[in-house]
């Protein structure tokens, strides 16, 4: 039997749809079987002893603050970041103090409950225990545990199920909880800013947005917004331990396992916007962004985000400020962070260079001199 060229391109396209096809029901079961591990049949997992433990001993007193009593810091690690970033994270909250309250003096290393994803990065935590005082745990659930993650790649998209799950576990037994990407360098204590505004949920800003830091999401100046704001980013995330915040965040971890079976590439900060800004409106929440002069991200132009307070008005909120203007020789100096509380390094390249930035901007903010941190992505 004889095919036409016809018959044969038909053929040739036929095969490499069927490979599409396939390559793409793989990378489906396999995000799909990662995410898997963090959910029993009814619901998500419920945390080891030794997580709950570590946050018993880890939790900062903030009765002085608010009519709760507790708040913990919790990240989470591989082997590469605890070999490039977390390092520097930890040098910084070594010298940031908890202001108040029965911790009052105290490292913020000590507040911080680190998950490490496999019996190497758990080793690689330990040894920081050395030089800090953070605690260490391992989960042993997760299972995209080693290895660089890009973006995008079934590593990057299954970490998202193990932040929802310790954020959840942490709300249910009693704790705000404040999470923290590794890639962060923390200036200053910025519990007081979090509980002073009184909001359930915050998270952090994507673009250098002129921002007012007193109006929630829901609120009607943001709902009169012709254009919408920016995408929120889950780098830095604060959540109340109330009933309602709970039910959001359980929203969030269900509607991730619901979506991962038919979208491969399912991003935790996506749905996290969808989930929370429908949630918080529901159950009457307040649902608020950081201020971006605070709280500076490296996806920031320049040398960080930067408006005047006379410019925080209806006019312009919603508008995209240019930043600060970098220094001579591409370089950022303590006229730029002296009020920040904190930076975030997306935006900067592979995690060994995050690292290098980190340890400039630590090495710049205390010796009160210029640094390069600004990366490319």
């Amino acid at each position: 039997m004889c095919f036409s060229p016809q018959h044969a391109w038909r053929a040739a396209a036929l095969l490499f749809t069927l490979i599409v096809y396939l390559q793409r029901i793989v990378s489906v079961n396999v995000v799909e079987k990662h995410s898997r591990s963090h959910y029993a049949r009814h619901g998500v997992r419920l945390p080891t002893r030794a997580f709950t433990r570590a946050l018993q001993k880890a939790a900062i007193d903030i009765s002085h603050l608010s009519c709760r009593k507790s708040l913990v810091v919790l990240c989470m690690a591989n082997v590469e970041a605890l070999q490039h970033t977390v390092p520097h994270f930890l040098e910084s909250l070594s010298r940031v103090v908890v202001k108040g309250g029965r911790q009052d003096g105290q490292g913020f290393d000590g507040r911080v409950v680190l998950v490490a994803w496999s019996l190497d990065a758990m080793r690689a935590c330990r040894d920081l225990q050395a030089k800090y005082k953070h605690h260490c745990v391992r989960d042993a659930q997760h299972t995209a545990a080693t290895g660089s993650f890009s973006f995008h790649d079934t590593g990057f998209n299954s970490l998202g199920f193990a932040k929802v799950k310790y954020i959840l576990n942490g709300l249910s037994a009693g704790h705000d909880v404040v999470f923290l990407d590794t890639d962060i360098v923390v200036l200053r204590d910025p519990v007081p800013y979090l509980l002073r505004h009184e909001a359930d949920i915050f998270g952090s800003m994507e673009k250098c947005m002129v921002y007012n830091d007193s109006h929630a999401f829901n609120s009607p100046e943001f709902l009169a917004l012709q254009k919408r704001p920016p995408a929120i980013n889950i780098g830095v995330l604060y959540f109340k331990a109330t009933a309602g915040v709970t039910r959001c965040v359980y929203n969030w971890a269900w509607e991730m396992r619901s979506e991962v079976e038919t979208r491969p590439k399912i991003w935790d900060q996506d749905i996290y916007g969808k989930v929370m800004i429908k949630c918080t409106a529901r159950h009457q929440l307040r649902f608020q962004v950081l201020d971006p002069r605070l709280f500076q991200s490296a996806c920031f132009p320049g040398c960080g985000c930067r408006f005047r307070n006379d410019e925080v008005i209806p006019a312009r909120i919603g508008k995209f400020s240019r930043g600060a203007r970098k220094l001579p020789g591409g370089v950022c100096g303590p006229q730029h962070w002296s009020r920040w509380l904190l930076r975030h390094f997306p935006c900067s390249g592979v995690t060994e260079r995050k690292g290098e930035l980190m340890k400039e901007l630590v090495t710049g903010y205390y010796g009160n001199k210029t640094a390069n941190i600004i990366g490319s992505s």
